[in-house]
């Protein structure tokens, strides 16, 4: 195969240093009358949120089913108010709603004579939060937990992330620095029975719904280009309705039998991570989720986001990740079968520099195609015993149409299937169907197969190969394969329709 080497950030206080306008350590500046009609209006849109939360007269409520902005679970800041603070709701609503129309009429008459306002923050940057939105009520529950899996779960902890000996949930390790600090962190450790089952949930809580968005994007990336050493990412999951933005993904490694499914998901200016491990078998991602839905509907109102509302979870890429975005990312490939080496990409290149098995009859390189790129792992750290020629090789081409990219792809089958008759040294075995959904919902189809080709009496060259398509992209891959330098089917087959998948996270 050649290849080229080609401090505490706690919301402030309404007034306080960086949180209003002050001058001085006394006087403060009256406040204008735009800032006045946005503190009118929030102070009626909360009244309007808690009616709708409290409310216990069907005939007055909307369904808040149909109301996914509107947290329908208690909130955690304010659990089970009485009436008579709700008639002072109602009450201070009424007023405030009067307070509005008087303020918007003397704006509009003499709005354009005021000051403008004074500087120092946003008046609605910290709508209001309280003091402390993480707390042991805000976490995932021994009982949410035993949704997952059915075993008995306990809490084991709850720990501030960042200091000595606090787990960090999977692939996490290795967000940038540069990352939006959250000003409250919580992490709860769960265990269950005596196999080795553990639970983490992460949740931070931000300052404004930008940085939480922010701080969710690259905890999405560290997801999508996992790099916890001997695990591969096994699958992955679209997840919609779970709070404003969710992802999930499946990790797997065989040799130490480890075993994970790891959530993310964003509600306004609070995220959160559950990382399910155990041994054996993979946890119910799908499951993990819906446990997730709990937590997020006791955090979306103090959170002034999303709540959980029609989960829906669909089989899907992962994040987008890796250093090439459009190839593999290292955290898609599994170690080989002997547990040895870590993986790494070269630089991308042309189609013309990877050699193939013989038995596909095809260029890559000359079919025409909009665009065509290369690209080969090798195990960087170059474990004793390792073949010369072992390796992972990726092609991809953007064809003119998703016509020609699936009839490309039968072409390709259909010459792994004659090889042995072109070719009497081959054999082609083990063909299987290679399927998936990529982004956008793009349907990935094809082939993977075992080939074997007879060099001399002694010497037989051993390949993996699979050919597919998702939309107008097809991919090649390629695997020279030495005894226990090597993956297995199911293996080989969940990293072909990958490597579509990461073709179709781009144009």
């Amino acid at each position: 195969m050649a290849r080229k080497q080609r401090k505490d950030n706690r919301p402030n206080r309404p007034g306080g240093k960086d949180g209003g306008s002050t001058t001085g350590s006394v006087r403060r500046t009256r406040l204008s009358t735009a800032q006045t009609v946005a503190k009118a209006r929030r102070t009626e849109r909360l009244e309007e949120l808690r009616r709708l939360r409290d409310s216990t007269d069907p005939a007055g409520t909307p369904e808040k089913s149909d109301r996914p902005d509107f947290g329908h679970r208690p909130n955690v800041a304010d659990l089970q108010p009485s009436s008579s603070g709700r008639r002072a709701g109602l009450i201070g609503g009424g007023i405030a709603l009067l307070l509005v129309v008087g303020l918007v009429v003397g704006f509009l008459a003499f709005g354009p004579q005021r000051t403008a306002p004074a500087a120092g923050g946003d008046p609605s940057a910290s709508a209001a939060a309280p003091a402390t939105m993480i707390g042991p009520q805000t976490m995932l529950t021994a009982a949410e937990a035993k949704t997952i899996d059915g075993q008995n779960w306990s809490v084991r902890n709850d720990q501030t992330p960042g200091e000595q000996n606090v787990p960090v949930p999977a692939c996490l390790g290795a967000v940038s620095k540069d990352a939006p600090k959250p000003a409250e962190s919580l992490i709860r450790t769960l265990s269950a029975g005596e196999g080795g089952s553990t639970t983490l949930h992460l949740a931070q809580a931000y300052k404004t719904p930008e940085q939480a968005t922010e701080g969710y994007a690259l905890l999405a990336k560290a997801l999508g280009e996992c790099q916890l050493k001997g695990s591969y990412i096994s699958g992955a999951r679209v997840i919609t309705g779970l709070g404003d933005q969710a992802t999930g993904i499946e990790l797997e490694n065989l040799i130490k039998d480890s075993h994970r499914a790891v959530t993310l998901n964003r509600t306004g200016r609070m995220v959160n991570v559950v990382d399910v491990a155990a041994t054996k078998k993979t946890p119910d991602l799908d499951k993990t989720a819906k446990a997730m839905a709990s937590v997020t509907d006791l955090q979306c109102t103090i959170a002034v986001g999303l709540c959980a509302s029609g989960v829906k979870i669909s089989d899907g890429p992962p994040p987008i990740g890796g250093d090439q975005p459009g190839f593999l990312a290292t955290g898609d490939i599994p170690t080989p079968t002997n547990g040895k080496g870590t993986w790494g990409g070269l630089e991308p290149g042309s189609p013309e520099n990877v050699t193939t098995s013989g038995c596909e009859n095809i260029d890559f390189n000359l079919l025409q195609a909009d665009n065509r790129a290369a690209r080969s792992y090798v195990l960087t750290d170059k474990p004793k015993g390792m073949p010369k020629k072992f390796g992972v090789d990726e092609i991809t081409l953007t064809m003119r149409s998703k016509k020609a990219a699936s009839e490309a792809v039968k072409n390709v089958v259909d010459n792994l299937k004659s090889c042995e008759d072109r070719l009497p040294a081959a054999t082609v075995s083990d063909l299987s169907t290679v399927s998936g959904t990529g982004a956008s919902g793009a349907e990935i189809s094809g082939s993977a197969a075992l080939v074997n080709q007879k060099v001399s009496d002694s010497e037989t060259s051993r390949y993996r190969v699979g050919i597919v398509s998702a939309g107008n992209k097809l991919v090649y891959t390629f695997l020279y394969r030495d005894g226990d330098w090597d993956m297995t089917k199911d293996q080989w087959t969940m990293l072909t329709s990958r490597a579509a998948e990461r073709a179709t996270q781009i144009r």
